[in-house]
């Protein structure tokens, strides 16, 4: 064998060694959507409603612009949020029980209400 096929073959058990003996630490980041608590935790004053277990939340700038029109009545506001309670289907910090919820015909992202004449935009809060 010669001198530079043993340096060869030297240099490629020691990468084969090296490579075989490292352990890779692979993480993975799981994004879930924010919690009521959470929401309210990072601006007191957000206006929240919860349907079919997604938290939807107004007053978002870009959300206010879309211009999107209602749908089909997806339900009522059935319940309002008190500091404590755990936020559950139909509930809202801010709307009065009984107000209307559709869906919108150009997003199934967006839901509106109309609270005296006044439509709002919910968007829905999907990741953390």
């Amino acid at each position: 064998m010669s001198y530079k096929t043993l340096i060869v073959l030297l240099v490629a058990v020691s990468i084969f060694v090296t490579a075989c003996g490292s352990k890779v630490k692979e993480t993975q980041t799981v994004s879930a959507p924010p919690t009521a608590a959470e929401v309210l935790k990072e601006d007191n004053n957000a206006d929240l409603l919860m349907v079919h277990d997604t938290l939807y939340q107004t007053n978002i700038d870009w959300v206010n612009q879309l211009e999107v029109t209602k749908d089909k009545e997806i339900g009522k506001v059935e319940s309002k949020y008190g500091s404590g309670q755990t936020f559950k289907n139909k509930m809202a910090n801010n709307i009065p029980v009984g107000t209307k919820i559709y869906s919108t015909k150009e997003r199934n992202d967006v839901l509106i209400v109309e609270i005296n004449g006044i439509e709002k935009k919910y968007y829905a809060l999907t990741e953390g």
